[in-house]
């Protein structure tokens, strides 16, 4: 039986993602799912805000970087929806019944949050909840605000989001979303400047990691 669900909200976080971020949402705003599809441009240089609203999509343009983490949580803070779900904006290959598989656990089973695997991301995801790490994922909105703000910072948000689930055992469902995946960092950088932000990235993840249990009882509702 599904549930009644007022507002479901999808939200994109990009950075500097023009030559990808039209095909992310031309699916997103086709969808059934959505009341309203919100980009938030994270101090890009290029025209990712602009295709956002020729596109018709709902864009929160922020004057300077301030990381991914920033960019989901102010998303989510704009909006009432009972449940937000997150893209990437550099997807390859996101679909409808991707979606589908995100948001209809959301409305038919008892769970708090559906996390997406990508193609390349099974056996990563495998090592442990802590490591899904897919950006695709949907959430009850009230738990997300719950998650301290100083943990929800750049590439290391996925994983304070799994941790705060984990340590209230609340019940996450996971999905493999088949076929889908993103342009490599290497890719959109070239190979240089991709593989040292992919080893800021691991670092970001690495430490995130480490002070997560110094914070343990942040993370805990009483």
């Amino acid at each position: 039986m599904k549930k009644s669900i007022k507002k479901i909200v999808a939200i994109v976080p990009a950075l500097n993602e023009e030559a990808s971020v039209g095909n992310v949402l031309e699916v997103l705003l086709k969808s059934k799912y959505f009341d309203e599809v919100i980009l938030v441009d994270d101090g890009s240089a290029d025209k990712t805000a602009e295709i956002g609203k020729s596109m018709g999509a709902g864009v929160i343009k922020l004057p300077e970087n301030r990381g991914k983490g920033n960019a989901m949580l102010l998303g989510a803070k704009s909006t009432d929806a009972e449940i937000v779900v997150f893209f990437d904006a550099d997807l390859v290959g996101l679909s409808p019944e991707h979606i589908s598989l995100l948001v209809e656990p959301m409305l038919s089973e008892d769970i708090e949050m559906c996390v997406g695997i990508r193609e390349r991301a099974i056996d990563t995801a495998k090592l442990g909840p802590l490591m899904a790490l897919g950006g695709e994922r949907a959430i009850r909105r009230v738990l997300l605000e719950k998650i301290p703000e100083k943990m929800m910072q750049g590439y290391a948000v996925e994983t304070s989001i799994n941790y705060y689930f984990l340590k209230n055992k609340l019940r996450v469902k996971y999905v493999h979303l088949k076929g889908l995946s993103i342009i490599t960092k290497e890719k959109k950088w070239g190979f240089l400047r991709g593989f040292c932000n992919r080893v800021g990235m691991v670092w970001q993840i690495i430490k995130i990691r480490i002070i997560l249990k110094l914070y343990k009882n942040e993370f805990t509702d009483v």
